[in-house]
């Protein structure tokens, strides 16, 4: 098994490998084609008939480690292993072109295993971590299936990413006993929900696994938002628990043993299953929620718009209580969804990357004279193309971006006009003060309203948002003086006091 796990790592490039080899004369390309994973004692085909440039009197021979003769001299090897091991298949092709003979070789590298775990991870948990568990399976006898995306993501992209990874490996889940679902929040659930409704022939292998699903939330909640992804996928059971549940997991026997094992250990553990699965009528929102959560709206998105409107509650109590000067209401908030969809940091690097390009552009258009609309048409040109290049650059750095960025980057583009039209009518000190109190009031929602427990709350029991509203009729009520007006007349309230 230690020979087993040292190849995993290398089972994607060695793939890459069969799939575009090098060019030989007279470009013969040797492709095999067939799963790279088979559980021990599972006849194993693979075929040749998709490599290119044969000629005539074509010949293969298939080889496997071990044995000196070849196994198969057709284009089709069939093998049937009887022991686990890190199976490696080499294929010799020898055609003729134009009278001349021509050979080249490839070789398919496939694992052989008694049990297979899958483990989605998203690209948050570091890959050291998963090669220690990894390790650890191995030890006990069980492959573990590795499925994480490349390369890091946005927060509003991971659900993308994790079902472009699960898609990719189309093989992946087949055969595993059980699936561990290492994301945040219900996010790998929905991107493997979405891989199995792209691909229906993966719901029959999940409707006899169990998905274990890791998390450092609250279970209730989650559990919460669990039940209509459970009822898509129809798996035997979702068992909601801690990251120190991996270890027994793989050590045990079964399900039943891990469960056992698990409660001995005092693990916070959580059960969603048909008994579970049952949603109030009545409650209009959550039912909403959770129709869109199995109908193929992001988890993400539907968190965007959930905290909106606290968002917007946040900032008008900035405004209305303590004084803070931003652009409007609805400026503050779009920056703040702007920046938990991409990140604050990324967020925030867009932002001043668009008002830098919208201020200059403006200053090197003050020649010309131009109209005030045609103007800032051209300034959001400019923006527009400045955003292209840095999404190209991010590119560059394998940055994951979903498709919903474009559309994120376009709406803060818009922050520009706000800006210079801030500029034009107080200055440009007057227009600086108010996107850094309007920045400043968006990275504080951002942090209030990025809590992972306040989001478990808001996706599981949406109904909290319409507290949101007798919050706003009571500030919309509020008659006495904001905080910073008490700095702002503290000299007149000292001689009110003298007097």
């Amino acid at each position: 098994m230690r020979k087993l796990l040292l190849i995993i790592p290398l089972l994607l490039s060695t793939s890459a490998v069969a799939q575009e080899p090098e060019l030989t004369a007279g470009d013969l390309i040797p492709i095999i084609t067939g799963p790279e994973e088979i559980k021990v004692g599972r006849t194993l085909v693979l075929d040749a008939s998709s490599s290119k440039g044969l000629g005539e009197d074509t010949t293969y021979k298939w080889y496997v480690q071990g044995i000196p003769q070849p196994i198969s001299r057709t284009v089709e090897v069939v093998y049937t292993p009887e022991k686990t091991d890190t199976l490696a298949i080499r294929l010799v092709i020898q055609t003729t072109v134009d009278d001349e003979v021509y050979e080249a070789e490839t070789q398919r590298v496939v694992v052989v295993y008694e049990r297979k775990i899958a483990l989605i991870a998203d690209t948050t948990i570091p890959q050291e971590k998963l090669l220690l568990h990894q390790e650890t399976a191995a030890n006990e006898g069980v492959y573990l299936r590795i499925i994480q995306p490349m390369g890091p993501t946005l927060p509003v992209s991971t659900e993308e990413a994790l079902f472009n990874a699960i898609s990719e490996k189309s093989t992946a889940l087949a055969g595993a006993e059980s699936i561990i679902l290492w994301t945040d929040g219900i996010t790998g659930l929905q991107a493997l929900m979405r891989a199995a409704e792209a691909d229906p022939s993966r719901v029959s292998g999940i409707e006899n696994q169990t998905i274990v699903m890791i998390t450092d939330r609250g279970l209730n909640t989650l559990s919460k938002t669990a039940r209509g992804p459970f009822s898509v996928l129809k798996p035997d059971r979702i068992l909601i628990t801690r990251k120190e549940a991996i270890n027994p997991l793989l050590a045990a026997e079964n399900i039943e043993s891990f469960l056992s094992d698990i409660e001995q250990r005092d693990i916070d553990l959580l059960i969603v299953d048909e008994t579970s699965t049952y949603i109030r009528p009545w409650n209009l929102l959550s039912a909403l929620v959770n129709y869109m959560l199995t109908h193929g709206i992001s988890s993400q998105v539907v968190i965007l718009l959930l905290t909106l409107p606290l968002i917007a509650t946040i900032i008008a109590f900035f405004k209305q209580v303590i004084g803070i000067t931003t652009f409007g209401l609805y400026t503050p908030s779009v920056v703040a969804l702007s920046f938990l969809a991409l990140g604050w940091q990324i967020g925030l690097a867009f932002l001043i990357f668009i008002l830098i390009t919208g201020y200059t552009t403006r200053t090197l258009l003050k020649r010309w004279r131009l109209l005030y609309i045609p103007k800032v048409a051209i300034i959001l040109t400019v923006v527009s193309i400045t955003l292209l290049l840095l999404l190209g650059i991010g590119a560059a750095f394998e940055f994951t971006f979903g498709r919903d960025t474009i559309f994120i980057l376009l709406i803060m583009s818009t922050l520009a006009e706000s800006f210079l039209t801030v500029k034009a009518e107080e200055g440009l000190l007057g227009a600086i003060l108010g996107i850094g109190e309007t920045v400043l009031a968006a990275l504080i929602c951002v942090i209030i309203v990025s809590r992972p427990w306040l989001q478990s709350v808001l996706l599981a029991y949406p109904e909290v948002i319409l507290l949101t509203l007798i919050i706003d009729i009571g500030l919309g009520k509020w008659t006495g003086l904001r905080l910073v007006e008490y700095f702002r007349f503290r000299e007149v309230f000292k001689h009110l006091q003298e007097e």
